[in-house]
């Protein structure tokens, strides 16, 4: 047993960091939209369209994770996902053509679409019991980190470096890590082949389609926008349809048979959008209503970033001392608490206030996260895990693209300290309804539905 730990380790530690660089490639480039105008002599909207494909293909790609975790061979195939993101960054770094640089995105975006989910089940399917919690409590301060110090980081080290040497960079540590992955990787589930449902993947492009409507602007174009909805909501029933009634789904929906997978997948999802909310709110407020720039915020955009991870990596002991079901709890309480902070304190809010309560805010979102998304997996039999993973995944991103649409929304309508109060009041309110539906659960009785698997 203790000969396994350290390759144990080994083993979550190369995905970890291959996780975690994966992400930060998504956010490297919004800071740099006048140089990549210059560059490739493009408009403004078309530099938008590298990030804006990158979540499209992103969100598309997760939803085959367990099919390809199941049908090749788990060390083969991170070793391509690694593969993809290098040859994708080398391709955005050296090319001289936007073309080539969105092909570059669109690989980025496969290989880390991929990459969260199966980086989470395969956490949940080599660990049991308390060890589960810990190594999932990793997970949550990597992926957590990436989202919320995420954007600091990139931010200080382009005060540093050019934005292709940064990838550049990201791009040799990823290749180094794919050394270690040739070493350390080991297979952890059997392959069991199947044919791949490509009628499931185009009524997927609903989930794409949705997304875009979310995020894209109405003003110019209702018409279209409103017939595109309507084509992403009819392919979306058509995708849940399929999965229902075939025998080889891509994504067994019906882990949603499992109603408390159901909570804690509402759990998960809202306290991300939460997560989201706060870390495009801050930059905004910090500049906008505080008028402080530069160093200084990406100073205070790391502190509650680093609270974020080391609360993550204490979810396990305080499961341990308080149960699963009160920490959640707790986490939804504090979650709510801190935004009811932020709308109150709004037009007085300094620089002190405002990293004091957005790191509360940081710590009640990572007391619900992961070990929310851990117990979810928790209700499923084991053959489901990899499916639950990768819904809770593509459910965090349609709730994250939600909550960041509705605060750009209100933003908007409201701008200057009245739209942030509101924005804060929102997602404050939403947070007290999940929590309201949390404490029904509790008081109802919790009963594990896979205690007999």
């Amino acid at each position: 047993m203790e000969k396994k730990r350290p390759k144990r380790m080994a083993f979550i530690s190369v995905l970890s960091i291959a996780t975690f660089v994966m992400a930060l490639s998504m956010l490297a480039l919004a800071p740099t939209t006048a140089s990549l105008m210059t560059i490739w002599r493009v408009s403004f909207s078309q530099v938008e369209w590298l990030t804006t494909v990158f979540l499209l293909v992103m969100c598309i790609s997760m939803l085959i994770s367990p099919w390809l975790l199941q049908n090749i061979g788990f060390r083969k195939l991170i070793l391509m996902l690694l593969g993809c993101f290098v040859a994708g960054t080398l391709l955005l770094v050296l090319t001289p053509w936007y073309f080539l640089a969105l092909i570059g995105r669109i690989l980025e975006a496969i290989a880390l679409g991929i990459m969260f989910p199966l980086y989470q089940s395969a956490l949940l399917v080599i660990t049991t019991g308390d060890e589960q919690k810990q190594v999932m409590g990793i997970a949550g301060a990597v992926m957590s980190f990436a989202i919320v110090g995420g954007p600091a980081i990139v931010e200080l080290a382009l005060t540093m470096i050019s934005w292709r040497g940064f990838y550049g960079l990201l791009a040799a540590i990823v290749a180094l890590d794919s050394l270690g992955a040739l070493y350390w990787i080991t297979a952890v589930v059997p392959i069991h082949r199947q044919p791949f449902d490509w009628h499931s993947m185009t009524y997927s492009l609903g989930i794409v389609g949705l997304l875009y409507v979310i995020n894209a602007s109405w003003a110019q174009r209702p018409h279209l926008m409103l017939g595109l909805l309507g084509i992403s909501l009819a392919l979306l029933l058509a995708f849940c349809f399929r999965q229902l009634t075939s025998k080889r789904p891509l994504l067994q929906v019906r882990v949603l048979h499992y109603r408390q997978f159901d909570l804690y997948l509402l759990l998960s999802g809202v306290a991300y959008m939460s997560l989201v909310g706060l870390t495009v709110l801050l930059p905004l407020f910090y500049r906008q209503i505080l008028v402080e720039h530069g160093l200084m915020v990406s100073l205070a955009l790391l502190i509650p970033a680093l609270f974020l991870v080391l609360t993550n990596l204490a979810t396990s002991r305080l499961a341990d001392l308080m149960g699963d079901r009160v920490m959640l709890a707790l986490g939804m309480t504090i979650l709510a608490g801190s935004f009811l902070l932020l709308a109150i304190g709004g037009p007085s809010l300094t620089v002190v206030k405002l990293i004091a309560d957005s790191s509360l805010a940081a710590i009640g979102a990572s007391l619900v996260l992961m070990p929310a998304t851990t117990q979810g997996a928790a209700q499923l039999p084991s053959d489901l895990v990899a499916h639950g993973i990768t819904l809770i995944t593509v459910t965090r991103q349609l709730l994250g693209s939600l909550g960041t649409a509705a605060l750009t929304l209100l933003l908007m309508i409201a701008p200057g300290e009245a739209g942030f109060v509101r924005v804060f009041c929102l997602f404050a309110l939403i947070d007290l309804i999940v929590l309201g539906t949390l404490l029904l659960a509790l008081f109802g009785g919790f009963v594990n539905e896979n205690s007999e698997d």
